[in-house]
């Protein structure tokens, strides 16, 4: 039969290593993604759309932050928001999706997630594309191409 200190004993270990886990993922981790989301993902969409309408002497594009898990850009029929997922950490690497949503004419769409993920021994950061410049990049193009595209 369980004696009820050794049960409790277990759940206090198992809660204690719950809340020192939730600290660290707080403290270190949780920075650590937020700067890659907002400084190597939305600030480039930020700069783009900065040159963007500067180039083009009006504000044809917005770029809009909201806190530090979203983001979007909007014209006058488009509108993509840029929102960060749970942060998981499977196998000692650091998993975040980035989930980016596209409003057009008041039709949602959920457009191909976005996941990055960081090696917190060599710092290493992967994306599931090539470079987020380049995602970027693409998207501008293919709203530019869009027949109904009117930023």
């Amino acid at each position: 039969m369980i004696d009820i200190e050794d049960l409790a004993e277990k759940f206090k270990n198992k809660l204690t290593l719950a809340k020192e886990t939730e600290e660290y993922k707080n403290t270190v981790i949780e920075p650590v993604v937020n700067k890659i989301f907002n400084e190597e993902f939305a600030g480039i969409f930020q700069t783009i759309t900065e040159s963007l309408n500067k180039k083009l002497q009006c504000n044809a594009v917005n770029f809009k932050s909201e806190g530090k898990n979203r983001f979007f850009i909007e014209g006058r029929f488009h509108r993509i928001i840029f929102q960060k997922g749970k942060i998981e950490i499977p196998d000692n690497v650091i998993k975040t999706t980035i989930i980016p949503l596209y409003i057009w004419k008041g039709v949602t769409k959920h457009l191909t997630p976005i996941s990055f993920t960081i090696n917190p021994d060599s710092h290493d950061i992967k994306w599931s594309f090539d470079s987020p410049e380049n995602y970027a990049k693409n998207l501008f193009s293919k709203l530019v191409d869009d027949d109904d595209f009117f930023m």
